[in-house]
Formats: structure tokens, C-alpha cells, sequence
């Protein structure tokens, strides 16, 4: 009689578990690797790498997504080279936009994934050009 009842309860927890797993694999699934896709207005879903090319190919930029996030982007110089790595926490952090050659064009602040605070335009040479002040992703006073 004992025997059956602990059957009984193992069957019972394999059931339970086996109706479980599709929820479970559903709510863990922006978690899972290689997931990442983006939906008609943009919206990242999932997790993964998405990439950004020269048109020589080489790497540009590799931005890290978990769960829909941007937690990371790495940017590169043609050869290879590492120019900047930086963490987002919630959209917050510093982004680059970078010419052919790998010089950086402009450096900009990031919150709640939208331009917020000073962006610097440089030169070819690497000099300071200007720079903008955004406000929630628009342009803030004069330049």
C-alpha cells in the first residue's frame, strides 16, 4: 500500500512538472541565448548579439542584449582593435558613432535609452568640433 501511494506522488510530481515546463520555459524565454529579434517598431525581444559592419566587413560595433535590454556595446576600430566598452544600466550610458575609419564622430550620453545630456561631434583629426546638449532624445538650446 505505501509503495503505491509514494507512485502515486512521484506520478503526480511528474505531471505537475510537465505542465509546469511550458510556463516555465515561456516566462525564462528573453533569457534565453541567441533569442534576440527586433518587432516592427524596433523594440528588442530576447537576448543575443546584434552587429554592426564597416563596409570594408570588418566589426563596428556589438551590442549586447538580455531580456530586451542593451546591457553592453563594444566598438571597433577596422583593424580589430577595441575603442570602447561600455555597460547601459536601464539605457544609461555613453554611445559612439564612428566614421569608416574608425574615428569616433560623436560621443553621446544615453538615459532610459534616448539622448540626454552633452553629445561631442569631433573632427576627422580627432578634434573637438562642437558640442549638443539633448534633452530626452531632442536638441536642447543652441549648438
Amino acid at each position: 500500500m505505501r509503495a503505491r501511494k509514494t507512485s502515486r506522488v512521484r506520478l503526480f510530481i511528474v505531471l505537475a512538472l510537465l505542465l509546469l515546463l511550458p510556463l516555465i520555459v515561456w516566462l525564462m524565454s528573453g533569457y534565453i541565448p541567441n533569442t534576440l529579434y527586433f518587432d516592427s517598431n524596433g523594440v528588442a525581444h530576447g537576448s543575443g548579439t546584434r552587429q554592426y559592419f564597416y563596409e570594408s566587413g570588418a566589426l563596428m560595433l556589438a551590442d549586447r542584449y538580455v531580456a530586451g535590454q542593451l546591457i553592453e556595446e563594444t566598438w571597433y576600430k577596422p583593424d580589430g582593435t577595441i575603442i570602447a566598452n561600455e555597460r547601459f544600466k536601464d539605457g544609461c550610458g555613453t554611445g559612439y558613432y564612428l566614421r569608416e575609419d574608425g574615428s569616433i564622430r560623436v560621443k553621446m550620453t544615453y538615459m532610459n535609452g534616448m539622448a540626454h545630456g552633452p553629445a561631442t561631434y569631433y573632427t576627422e583629426s580627432g578634434e573637438i568640433d562642437k558640442v549638443v546638449s539633448f534633452v530626452n532624445g531632442q536638441v536642447s538650446g543652441g549648438e
